[in-house]
Formats: structure tokens, C-alpha cells, sequence
């Protein structure tokens, strides 16, 4: 009986709230898209080589910095106008800058081509693939506005389908192009397809880029408005892209490449949370919070409130990791990655602030205060640029090095989230006892159960 009216209680909650009922909505699609890609996946890797794998990796590892440019920063401008038609006249601004800027950088790199090429594909001719990264640049932009529109109008039944089509359009037009041999061009043209699905299905119900009436909606006076993004924004991100490829390349080259393998297998299993829970929630937190202070009101503490909540939602699986990673990844991976389970140990602290930043990713943009990421940006480069001389100075063991990348970006999380909600009215002294109480002494307890554990146990 006390069970049964404890999960009443909790349907009741659930139903009560419509920040609850908003993410659960969308985390449940995310999981859906997940589940139907993992089933895929078996499938879709013996249709392909891995260098059709391997050149589709290289497309969007490049389309993620121009894209950065191309965007001017924008992407996380669309929930803070008060205005429809304002929100909509940024939708057209951006959409202008991402065919522009990306056209211009597509033929500056043809035009280069025969002194320098900014990568190499095995399979596809290099004009051809640049034709591919113009048109995968433009469709995965397009593709985020529309959902920032509908996620702006709460259309969050219409979002939770979304990454549903997604996922199931791309699996069986990946599986279909594979059969008839198209290679790296099918395997690419079948992302492509999905981004188009996904916009088709946002735009039937909410048009983000409907023609905008007032002059002041246009993109001139709205760039003039918003100039903080591309100022602050725009290169925040290059710079953010920057430094954290850093540690990724200096593993690779002072250690191996079975260390580096190991360390990203580790962050791959531990970003789980956050495409699962962490993406859904900030989507909602970002419209809420942006909402609440655009009205003056308060949102420190409704910040405050969901860092607490999830701290506590990711505590258990983290602290599962730190104990039994080594068991738990040789079980589900095989046995030759049961290093990669000390690896998330390690890791699984930093991880866990990383999750929580996610949930409240863009607070800064929401204040207004976008010049705090640039910094944050440089400070990051900095002291990544700072390891690296360092390992040139002197190369500790691959798990010192670990723990050094570890510690430095929970000191990183742990102060941008400081000054975020000092901003927002939450006491500096209340944030660093809740990490006291809720992180900081759990974690050290969870740290002494696993050395007692492979000391007495293993």
C-alpha cells in the first residue's frame, strides 16, 4: 500500500508540474531515437566500409567549426525575444548568415584546393564532398532553428517525435542507401534526408521563418540588437572547439592510440546522461528560465533547483562507475575494455558537473552576460595550452594525467556555475556547502569503498 501510494504521489507530482511533464515528453523521444539507432546499428555497419564511416566523420567534424562562424553564434538567441516575429525575424537572420557565409567558405576552399585542402576523403572526389559539407551545414542548422521555434511555442509533443523521425529515417535510409553500394555518399545523404524529415515535420506546425512584418524584425536592426552573439558568441565557440580538441590530440600523440580509444570509450559511456537527460532538460530550463527573467522575475533559485535536482538524479550511476567501472565495462564491452572502466572512474566526478552545466547550459546568454563565456572560452584554451607545454616538460603516467584533466574542469564548472547564480541572487556561501554536502564528501566516501573494494575484494 505504501508503495502504491508513494508512485500516486509521484504521477500526481508529475502531472502537477509542467516543467516534469515537459521533459519527461522529451527525454522519452531522445530515448526512443536512441533505442532505434542502437538496433541499427548492427545493420548499418555491414552496409558500410569504415572509410565511408571515416569520411562522413571528417565532413561533420569540419561542419562543426564552420557552422560555428556560419551561425554568428546565434543558435541559443531564438528563445529570448518576447516577440513571436521577433523570434522570427532572428530564425531569417541566422538562416541568411549560415547561405551566405557557408557558400563563401566552400568556394574559398575550392578555390584553394590545389595549394591546400582543409581534409582528405578516400572515397569521394574533394569537390564533391565539399558540395556535401555546403549542404549538410545548411540542413543541420535549419533543422536546430525550427526545433528552437516549436521548443519556443512548448510544442513539446511535436519535439518528441522529432528526434524519433530522426533517428528511424536515418537507420532505414542508411540501411537502403548501403544496399545499393552508395558508400559515403549514401551514408551521408541519408543524414541529410533525416535533417529534411526533421524540418518538413517542425515547419507543418510552426513556421520559423514566416515573413516578418515590423521593421524593427528585420535583420539589420536585428543584428545591431543582438550584436553581443557574434562579438561574444561566435568566437566563444571557436575557441571553446579549440580547446577542448587539445587534450584529446596530446593523448593521442604522448600516450597511444589504445589510450586515447580507452578515454573516449569512457566519456562515450558517461555522456549518456546528458543526451538522455541533461539535452531534454536544458531545453526546457533555456525557454522557462529565459521566460521567467524577461518578466523580471526571479531565477536563481529555479536554477538552483534543477542543479540540485539533477546532481541527485546522476549521484547513483556515477557512484556505480566509481566502484564497479573495470566489472561493468568488461561486461558490457568486452574484456579488452575494462581499462576504459578506471578511465570513468576518474572521470565519472568531472562528468557528473559536466551533466549538471548541460541542464543549465546558455544561463549566461540568458543574462545577458555573453562576454562570460568568451572568457570562459580563452580560460579554457589557456590552461589546455598550459598542459600541453607542461607535457612537454614533464610526461606523467596516462592516469595522472587523467585525474589533472579531471580536477581542472571541475574547477572550471564549479566556478562558472558560482558566479552564474551569484548573478542570479544565490550566496556564494550556500553553493560551495551544497557541493560540500551533496558532491564533494559522497564522492570521497564513494572513492574510499572502491579502494577498500579492489583492495580487500579484486
Amino acid at each position: 500500500m505504501k508503495l502504491r501510494e508513494t508512485l500516486r504521489k509521484l504521477v500526481d507530482r508529475v502531472r502537477s508540474s509542467g516543467f516534469l511533464k515537459s521533459v519527461l515528453t522529451l527525454s522519452s523521444g531522445a530515448v526512443v531515437g536512441q533505442a532505434i539507432n542502437f538496433f541499427g546499428m548492427p545493420i548499418v555497419g555491414r552496409v558500410y566500409t569504415p572509410a565511408a564511416m571515416g569520411d562522413y566523420t571528417v565532413i561533420t567534424t569540419n561542419a562543426g567549426v564552420i557552422s560555428s562562424l556560419a551561425c554568428l553564434g546565434m543558435m541559443t538567441v531564438f528563445l529570448l525575444p518576447e516577440r513571436d516575429e521577433e523570434a522570427r525575424g532572428l530564425s531569417r537572420l541566422v538562416l541568411f548568415a549560415t547561405l551566405l557565409i557557408t557558400t563563401v567558405a566552400a568556394l574559398g576552399l575550392w578555390l584553394v584546393a590545389p595549394f591546400w585542402r582543409i581534409f582528405s576523403t578516400e572515397e569521394t572526389p574533394y569537390t564533391l564532398a565539399l558540395g556535401v559539407l555546403w549542404l549538410y551545414i545548411v540542413c543541420n542548422t535549419v533543422s536546430n532553428i525550427c526545433y528552437a521555434y516549436a521548443n519556443r511555442q512548448s510544442l513539446y509533443r511535436v519535439l518528441f517525435w522529432n528526434p524519433v523521425l530522426y533517428a528511424g529515417s536515418n537507420v532505414v535510409l542508411s540501411i537502403l542507401f548501403g544496399v545499393l553500394n552508395w558508400g559515403f555518399l549514401g551514408y551521408t545523404l541519408a543524414s541529410i534526408l533525416a535533417f529534411v524529415v526533421n524540418i518538413a515535420h517542425l515547419m507543418l506546425h510552426g513556421n520559423a521563418f514566416k515573413r516578418v512584418s515590423e521593421s524593427d524584425c528585420r535583420p539589420l536592426p536585428l543584428l545591431r540588437k543582438y550584436r553581443r552573439f557574434p562579438i561574444y558568441q561566435m568566437p566563444a565557440n571557436l575557441i571553446s572547439s579549440l580547446g577542448t580538441q587539445i587534450p584529446v590530440q596530446m593523448m593521442e600523440r604522448f600516450y597511444s592510440s589504445t589510450a586515447l580509444g580507452m578515454y573516449s570509450m569512457a566519456l562515450k559511456v558517461l555522456s549518456l546522461p546528458t543526451t538522455l537527460l541533461a539535452t531534454p532538460v536544458n531545453r526546457v530550463y533555456f525557454q522557462e528560465a529565459s521566460q521567467r527573467y524577461n518578466r523580471g522575475e526571479d531565477i536563481g533559485e529555479f536554477s538552483f533547483n534543477i542543479l540540485k535536482a539533477n546532481i541527485k538524479i546522476a549521484m547513483i550511476p556515477i557512484a556505480v562507475l566509481i566502484v564497479f567501472g573495470e566489472w561493468i565495462f568488461a561486461l558490457f564491452l568486452g574484456e579488452q575494455w575494462t581499462e576504459a572502466g578506471t578511465y570513468a572512474a576518474i572521470l565519472g566526478v568531472s562528468q557528473l558537473f559536466a551533466f549538471c552545466a548541460s541542464c543549465l547550459s546558455g544561463c549566461f546568454v540568458i543574462v545577458n552576460r555573453n562576454q562570460l563565456n568568451l572568457a570562459d572560452a580563452l580560460f579554457t584554451l589557456l590552461y589546455n595550452a598550459g598542459l600541453a607545454g607542461f607535457m612537454f616538460w614533464h610526461l606523467p603516467d596516462v592516469y595522472v594525467w587523467v585525474w589533472i584533466i579531471s580536477i581542472l574542469n571541475i574547477i572550471r564548472v564549479m566556478l562558472l556555475q558560482g558566479i552564474f547564480l551569484k548573478i542570479t541572487g544565490v550566496s556564494t556561501r550556500r553553493y560551495l556547502l551544497f557541493n560540500l554536502g551533496y558532491v564533494i564528501i559522497p564522492l570521497a566516501l564513494v572513492w574510499g569503498i572502491r579502494v577498500l573494494f579492489h583492495a580487500y575484494i579484486v
